[in-house]
């Protein structure tokens, strides 16, 4: 039981290993192309760094077609991940602790600096692939309670009941989180620095979790998490309505949406379990 609990949610490194990989998607590097030079008092100039998504070019694109190309990548990415869990299960495949390392920390991580550091929207694709296929992997427990006929020892961890459930509050607070992000701009503006320091003094709390049992219950954690993955993606798609409409940046948006929905799901997936049982 040990190494499966270990890819499922019963041990919270997963989780953790999403919850940081959110925690990179937030570091957004300099792009020097599009720094923005002020001039201070006496002639001098400051230089004032924007992020990556300030970037603009011959590509952009019109809003609804930014938003649909967002839109599609993210029902890509997620159906993506949700495609590979179930073959990954249906192989009876169970993730070493390396394995999960690798798949669901190494390469994802890699992937995310290459679509931010990247203004090729190709390159940012294959980026984005990075992420969600060797997370479909990691995740694939959550699926043996769809393929039974697998033989996991596991199946059942989560009834299939739980978690349409939870895929249907994360859909249903994504919509009313989108709709509030593009109605009232002025509530998400500012909260990126604040869910930052949020998201790294939750992921200190999870990874406790792991080794503190009396933690592991602390059902204040789910919680918060729920609430912080919640803000996350009205500020991404905050984001998503200033930055300029470029193809590169709608993948780099929908890596961050795609991390905040994974997070929101596995929170929301904790929650239900706890309060079922």
């Amino acid at each position: 039981m040990g190494l499966i609990a270990l890819a499922t949610g019963q041990s919270k490194i997963p989780a953790t290993i999403i919850i940081l990989a959110r925690s990179v998607a937030s570091i957004r590097p300099v792009n020097p192309d599009a720094t923005n030079v002020k001039r201070k008092k006496g002639g001098g100039k400051v230089k004032v760094d924007t992020g990556v998504f300030e970037r603009s070019g011959r590509d952009t694109l019109s809003e609804r077609v930014f938003y649909l190309i967002l839109g599609s990548l993210l029902i890509y990415g997620l159906g993506g991940t949700a495609i590979v869990a179930y073959y990954t299960a249906l192989s009876s495949y169970t993730p070493s602790i390396g394995a999960i390392l690798v798949l669901g920390l190494a390469i994802p991580i890699a992937g995310i600096i290459i679509s931010v550091k990247s203004d090729n929207p190709l390159v940012s694709f294959v980026g984005y692939n990075m992420v969600l296929l060797p997370f479909g992997v990691i995740m694939s427990p959550l699926a043996y309670s769809f393929v039974p006929e697998a033989g996991s020892t596991i199946a059942g961890l989560y009834s299939p009941e739980i978690i349409f459930r939870a895929f249907g509050l994360t859909c249903c607070i994504t919509g009313i989180m989108t709709v509030l992000a593009l109605s009232h701009p002025d509530w998400f503006k500012n909260l990126g620095g604040v869910l930052f320091i949020a998201l790294t003094v939750l992921l200190m709390a999870v990874i406790a979790r792991i080794f503190i049992p009396a933690l592991r219950e602390f059902g204040i954690i789910d919680w918060a998490g729920a609430v912080i993955f919640t803000l996350y993606i009205g500020v991404d798609m905050y984001r998503a309505s200033t930055v300029p409409k470029t193809l590169d940046n709608a993948v780099d948006i929908a890596i961050s949406l795609y991390l905040d929905l994974i997070n929101l799901f596995l929170f929301i997936l904790r929650i239900l379990n706890n309060n079922n049982d």
